[in-house]
């Protein structure tokens, strides 16, 4: 039936409210865009039909908000978001039926329209009270601690209910006016118009109840769309971009400061340093926190929250919008940026890259609180003493390790004493084998180095490595946020690697291996590079290396620790697992495990970065490996391994069960041996 705005005074009424309404989101929308103008170029543009593919099952699908964890809301908010995106066709044949019936889809689909997309449109409305209903009583009842519990909610949750009440009640109206047989097909409505003919309500007053319920649908829509820009809900227009654009590349990897000698200023002090992809996370977060609740610094009572970091940058666009405006010359203040998020939660932050993780819209947490580590470096000096030591030691000597009596060549001379001569790298071998500063200079995972070429060795491996003429990989310094230092070790490298024909690395640091695999192309510097557990899975599995069931394994349960740079940037998961299996191991899993793994606590460099507040985080994950009742913590990361040596020995419950830590490269050295003694007793029996 005709909408009461297609004569006139409606007809003018409609046109005004529609057109101001539509113009001042426009305006809305472009103001903020142009925060997006300003901002750093970024090319997020390759790859486009994979991009346009991903959109699929992260946004259509909901694959990332409906995990099993979060599955309440999952369910409630895909009630929400299909039934909003079905009803947007509703929303269309109403505002084309607002202008002429003759140009609606409603005339334009006919029988399309009244035996599929009436009872679904009926349908969706239901799904989407059902949703709604579900969120309230999550922010009223459930109240979770990660949800930002505002008015704003409320707010966006009142004009969505009250956007479905009045179509309903539109419909109703519409049938109770104007019968016909296909009436039934809108089933919801369909009930309500039955309900106003036993009732008695015809005649003008239904024809005023018809006009009422139409104007209050229109401006509900109208009120809805311009709220939004100025709502956390303005992900609804932001989200697909969002994750259109994320990042292609694995959740570990920085970029570079480029041009450093043209460079006016270092990292990120300001809102327009950001490039325009960070801007848009800012506009697509939905305060949801689930990153904050997976936060290992949050976690343990530090002041850091992901969550709270991005919507900062959002309350100062919102607050510099005036700055954009033609009519206005007022400046951002360059403090405003730093002190707002402040000195502590920059710190704070492992780059364990969980939050990163657990989004569900994409949001990039980590390489947004690096450039702000970044600036607080290279312009103001502004960082945590202990940080600022180890900065100066690997200025001065190469390696972040203060106070370290071994030098890079010490477990060299202490296994050719042993008997086992360790190859240098000349270009003739296959692999160089990256020990890396830790692995060099701290006594403990010095076992785990003569492990490793223990392995290489017994396997046949073409290897070498490089002694006294290995660096810094650049890691910690790049973490610290001193990035002009990092791009020095890394160019002395590449450099270094280059110059002796170097083409595959094995390296057991994850940190070593991240940067050197992702991040050194940054630099020309592209390497084939493999993790030491993905290496060994190779060799067990081409028969190269045979562990055998250790004796004293089979009686003790070990559960394995997932490194972040391994598993969650990296996804290297079932490889490590192979091997510790080959080995006889009983594995027992922790309940973060894998790519929901928690932090050791030395990411981002806090190997060196003492914690201030709260409870320590390699503490806390000590806790849960003892909660698991395993004998012993596997690990395969050098950063890891000092972690939980120190946490075991912190931690009564660790203590107390005298658990052990071995690297995973420990555990299949000392199968192998074990079965490649039995092999020579076997073949050499004893003489009687």
């Amino acid at each position: 039936m005709p909408a009461p705005s297609t004569e006139f005074p409606g007809n003018i009424f409609y046109a005004l409210l529609f057109f101001g309404f539509v113009s001042f989101f426009v305006w809305s929308v472009a103001v903020r865009f142009r925060w997006l103008a300003r901002a750093q170029w970024i090319n997020r543009f390759s790859e486009p039909i994979r991009r346009a593919i991903d959109l699929i099952p992260w946004v259509l699908g909901n694959s990332r908000v409906a995990r099993p964890r979060y599955w309440y809301a999952g369910v409630l908010h895909t009630a929400i978001f299909w039934g909003f995106i079905a009803l947007q066709f509703r929303t269309l044949n109403f505002l084309l039926n607002g202008i002429d019936h003759g140009v609606s889809l409603e005339r334009a689909f006919g029988p399309v329209w009244t035996w599929a997309l009436r009872p679904s449109m009926d349908a969706f409305n239901a799904f989407v009270i059902l949703g709604v209903a579900m969120a309230a009583w999550q922010r009223f009842v459930w109240r979770p601690k990660r949800l930002t519990l505002n008015w704003d909610a409320w707010v966006i949750l009142g004009l969505i209910f009250w956007l479905m009440v009045t179509d309903i009640f539109v419909n109703s109206a519409e049938i109770a006016l104007g019968r016909s047989e296909n009436d039934w097909q809108s089933f919801i409505a369909f009930g309500f118009a039955n309900l106003w003919d036993r009732i008695g309500f015809e005649g003008t007053g239904l024809e005023l109840f018809h006009v009422a319920w139409w104007y209050s649908h229109l401006t509900d829509f109208l009120v809805f769309l311009v709220y939004l820009p100025y709502s956390k809900h303005s992900h609804i227009l932001t989200v697909a971009p969002n994750v259109f654009f994320a990042s292609r590349e694995p959740s570990g990897v920085l970029q570079p400061i480029k041009d450093f000698e043209k460079g006016e200023s270092f990292g990120v002090g300001r809102l327009e340093q950001f490039n325009w992809k960070q801007l848009l996370d800012a506009y697509t977060c939905t305060e949801c926190g689930r990153c904050t609740a997976a936060c290992p610094a949050s976690l343990t009572d530090k002041l850091l929250s992901p969550k709270q970091v991005i919507v900062d940058m959002r309350h100062l666009l919102e607050d510099r919008m005036p700055a954009l405006a033609p009519w206005t010359k007022r400046p951002a203040d360059p403090g405003d940026l730093i002190e707002t998020v402040g000195f502590e939660p920059i710190w704070d932050c492992v780059t364990c890259g969980a939050c990163m993780y657990e989004c569900p819209v994409f949001i990039e947490h980590v390489p947004t609180i690096m450039d702000m580590r970044r600036y607080m470096v290279m312009e103001q000096t502004n960082m945590p003493e202990t940080a600022q030591a180890t900065l100066m030691q690997l200025e001065q000597r190469g390696h972040p390790w203060r106070g370290a009596q071994l030098t890079r060549t010490s477990w060299i001379e202490e296994m050719a004493a042993e008997g086992v001569e360790v190859p240098l790298f000349d270009g003739a071998q296959e692999y160089l084998y990256w020990v890396g500063c830790t692995g060099a200079l701290q006594e403990r995972n010095v076992k785990v180095t003569k492990a490793m070429v223990r392995l290489l060795l017994e396997a046949g491996v073409s290897f070498g490595v490089l002694g006294a003429e290995e660096g810094c990989s650049g890691d910690p310094a790049r973490r610290l946020g001193n990035e002009y230092l990092y791009q020095m070790q890394a160019e002395q490298n590449i450099a270094t690697f280059k110059g002796k024909g170097v083409q595959k690395i094995v390296a057991n640091c994850p940190h070593c291996f991240n940067t050197i695999k992702h991040e050194y192309p940054q630099f020309e510097g592209r390497f084939e590079v493999m993790h030491h557990t993905e290496f060994f899975a190779r060799l067990v599995a081409e028969g190269k290396l045979r562990p055998q069931s250790l004796d004293g394994l089979k009686e003790k349960q070990i559960t394995y620790h997932d490194p972040c740079y391994i598993a969650r940037h990296n996804d290297l998961l079932e490889e490590p697992r192979r091997v510790l299996e080959a080995t006889g191991a009983r594995l027992t899993e922790m309940g973060r495990c894998r790519r929901q793994t928690f932090c050791c606590g030395a990411g981002g460099s806090h190997m060196w970065v003492e914690e201030s507040r709260g409870q320590r985080i390699n503490h806390a994950r000590t806790g849960e490996a003892a909660g698991t009742g395993a004998d012993v913590i596997a690990v395969a990361c050098p950063f890891c391994m000092q972690m939980f040596e120190e946490g075991v020995g912190s931690v009564p419950e660790a203590a107390e069960k005298g658990m052990q830590v071995f690297d995973v490269a420990e555990l299949l050295d000392m199968s192998v041996a074990y079965s490649r003694a039995a092999a020579e007793a076997a073949a050499d029996p004893p003489v009687e």
